[in-house]
């Protein structure tokens, strides 16, 4: 039995050990989570369902996010809320909010990955608190304020609006915020 969070787009089973549940889905002979939150498997019907974890936010349509992107699919970047840009209450701390492929650029873009990677500092925008925090990275100011690079974890800088690694020279793309390098923090913990 697995005892930890589960976040949506997350691998639990395979449709040949058991069937989906609530608050899930099966894709290519995978069950994957549809919701957060705690998953359960049933072993005497053979089923696993998600038992979704209900957050009541602070946040509100409109705020300007700061966090932490924890995971990456093709169709979406879940973020770890740090705070509120320009507030000083740490109002959204720890929420989880997804940025789905589509709100991610003006430009076209058919895979999160593309944009997004696990670790990256991202700036975002709510455009839905409830049910399920909804973010938007598509204006120019929004998007990757720092990134690693994914060879050696060294911090990215900026040549012409591509990432480059000093130390092993990789070359990466992101969906840049336009202060993308020059960011400080503009909020506050309390």
């Amino acid at each position: 039995m697995n005892e930890k969070m589960a976040m949506p787009g997350d691998e639990l089973a395979t449709s040949e050990e058991y069937m989906p549940g609530q608050g899930t889905y099966e894709s290519n002979g995978t069950i994957f989570a549809a919701v957060m939150g705690k998953p359960v498997f049933n072993e005497s019907e053979k089923t696993v369902q998600v038992l979704e974890i209900k957050i009541v936010s602070a946040l509100k349509p409109g705020d300007i996010i700061l966090g932490e992107v924890s995971n990456v699919s093709n169709s979406l970047a879940n973020v770890i809320v740090s705070g509120v840009e320009d507030s000083v209450k740490r109002v959204g701390f720890n929420e989880m909010g997804v940025i789905h492929v589509s709100k991610i650029t003006e430009a076209y873009t058919d895979d999160a990955r593309k944009e997004y990677r696990t670790g990256d500092l991202v700036r975002a925008r709510v455009l839905q608190a409830r049910p399920s925090l909804q973010l938007s990275s598509k204006e120019p100011e929004l998007g990757v304020l720092k990134a690693r690079c994914s060879r050696c974890r060294i911090q990215m800088v900026n040549k012409s609006g591509k990432l480059y690694c000093n130390e092993c020279e990789n070359n990466e793309h992101r969906k840049l915020a336009s202060d993308f390098g020059k960011f400080t923090p503009g909020y506050t913990e309390a």
